[in-house]
């Protein structure tokens, strides 16, 4: 289902209204500073069920990706799916009715549910102790202690409860639990994999995204001990607490840390989604910041198939920052591809011979932006063209930096005219 995020006067978008819709895959490009990833940050923060269950503290999240500063007396954001919606002004959360109404409805017919359940579990539970310590040498005060602090922890179990439940409730209202962000500054974690913990102790004012992936990796690693690398004609493996590659073709196993910065950068993110990508109970959402960092263009393409049929299964969906122009390109081709090979059986198998069915991209489920907010209205636009359902050539020029004019100028000295 597509979602509409609107955001008016938060940080680079210092304008009326932006309107994004995000689809199954999303991408946005254009200049540093542009409001990229502050897009991609919204929607995770949007995505993630904590940031609903928590309602003494719901803006938490906005501060975790940095965003905390970009509030001002006229912000507001909204986010719609389908019939539901939630806006936050002023860091302050409300809901629609329907969606308000859902919640207050589930929550109290679930909490009541335990309450009652529970209720049911103490006295049994009191009277327990009470005929146990008949045959021991509990004092009664001692007892009583006891029972006051079984009661306790239920109350708080019953906080916790409906805590669990407001998620549970979120997970299906909006179809996911915690997004996986995947951060720019990813190459670090191949470096210093063994001192993360260390940073993390030292609280030495690292960015909390990019410490959750490294936590995330350290732990997923041990699970994924084995991951075949197409894109670099390679294999990652986890052996006794350390990370190593094999190139293909040679005998030596490579430290990761000592091999080319795009696999340096890719690698941990690969493990990490592989993991992340074999839950197929709950959709995920996979939100990365430049795929093309240190990747020559060839690379960036077999890393987009990656990604594309790795994280676009069942209900799961894909966002990408980037700044790079073959990206795009790519792109258009999948979109192609489908374009093509949906016309009819024997398009569908001459196709597929060329680009693989599991990378073709539907162009009703995609959606690309140029993202550039301090240009004002026009600083976020869609790059499809609504007729062909293709990245328009000429934004594809624009986005690319072609100067076509000041090169034909030049040819024109060179001649002498």
């Amino acid at each position: 289902m597509n979602e509409q995020l609107i955001v008016k006067n938060f940080g680079p978008f210092q304008t009326e209204e932006v309107n994004v819709t995000f689809k199954k895959v999303t991408v946005f490009i254009g200049p540093s500073g542009g409001g990229k990833s502050t897009l991609a940050k919204l929607m995770s923060v949007f995505r993630d069920v904590d940031f609903y269950a928590s309602p003494d503290d719901p803006g938490y999240l906005f501060d975790y990706y940095g965003l905390g500063n970009y509030f001002n007396s006229t912000s507001e954001l909204r986010l719609n799916r389908g019939k539901y919606g939630v806006k936050v002004k002023g860091r302050h959360i409300t809901y629609d009715v329907i969606t308000k109404r859902l919640i207050n409805t589930q929550t109290k017919r679930a909490t009541q549910v335990f309450i009652e359940r529970t209720n049911e579990k103490v006295p049994l539970l009191s009277q327990t102790l009470r005929t146990a310590a008949k045959y021991t040498e509990i004092e009664k005060e001692a007892l009583d202690e006891v029972i006051s602090a079984v009661q306790s922890l239920t109350d708080e179990l019953v906080q916790d409860t409906t805590r669990e439940i407001l998620k549970l409730i979120f997970s299906k209202i909006f179809l996911y639990t915690n997004p996986a962000y995947i951060p720019s500054e990813r190459i670090f974690v191949s470096s210093l994999t063994n001192s993360w913990a260390g940073l993390m102790r030292d609280d030495i004012g690292l960015p909390l995204p990019l410490l959750t992936f490294a936590n995330n990796y350290a732990q997923f690693r041990t699970v994924i001990s084995d991951l075949k690398l197409p894109l670099f004609n390679a294999n990652y493996f986890h052996i006794g607490g350390d990370d190593f590659i094999k190139i293909e073709g040679r005998k030596k196993l490579i430290n990761l840390h000592e091999t080319a910065s795009g696999i340096q950068s890719v690698t941990p993110m690969l493990v990490l989604l592989e993991h992340l990508s074999r839950n197929t109970e709950q959709a995920q959402s996979f939100i990365i910041e430049e795929p093309e960092l240190n990747l020559y263009p060839t690379a960036q393409q077999g890393l987009l198939n990656w990604l594309v049929e790795k994280c676009t299964k069942g209900e799961n969906d894909l966002t990408i920052n980037t700044h790079s122009p073959y990206i795009l390109s790519h792109l258009n081709l999948l979109l192609y591809a489908h374009h093509v090979g949906t016309k009819d059986e024997e398009k569908r198998q001459k196709v597929a011979a060329i680009i693989p069915e599991q990378y073709w991209l539907n162009p009703d489920e995609f959606a690309v932006y140029y993202v550039n907010g301090p240009e004002g209205a026009g600083g976020v636009r869609s790059l499809l063209d609504p007729e062909t359902k293709l990245i328009s050539q000429n934004e594809l020029d624009a986005v690319s930096g072609i100067q076509a004019d000041e090169f034909d100028q030049l040819l024109d000295i060179n001649r002498g005219f």
